[in-house]
């Protein structure tokens, strides 16, 4: 179950994108999996979410469509994001993204989504 913020599950996954290559070391495929799993979860929850705060905005898409693209890159097997969508594991971390998101005020979405635009990928 997820019982982080949306906001604070998106800070690290843009901090472990970072340090990926030493943090996957000391954790099993099955683990890696489960957090890029979950990290994929909440950047598609922003995908939802940011629009109805800061408008269309095509940049932001395409960073958003960008960092899927290299957290799928994180998990253990090659698979797209549409491949990803129907994994059963997938779908009820998803769902727990979804549900926490709610719990997250406008202000504090607003901010990641402005984080997201000024990403550099």
């Amino acid at each position: 179950m997820i019982t982080r913020s949306l906001t604070h599950t998106i800070s690290m996954a843009l901090i472990t994108l970072c340090a990926q290559s030493a943090f996957s070391e000391t954790l099993t495929s099955q683990e890696s999996d489960r957090i890029a799993k979950e990290d994929i979860a909440a950047t598609q929850v922003l995908a939802e979410v940011c629009p109805v705060l800061i408008g269309n905005n095509p940049a932001f898409q395409t960073k958003i469509e960008n960092l899927t693209q290299i957290l799928l890159k994180g998990l253990s097997k090659t698979t797209t994001l549409v491949q990803l969508q129907q994994d059963p594991e997938y779908q009820t971390v998803l769902k727990e993204a979804q549900i926490s998101a709610k719990e997250v005020d406008q202000a504090e979405h607003k901010a990641v989504c402005a984080d997201v635009l000024e990403l550099s990928h």
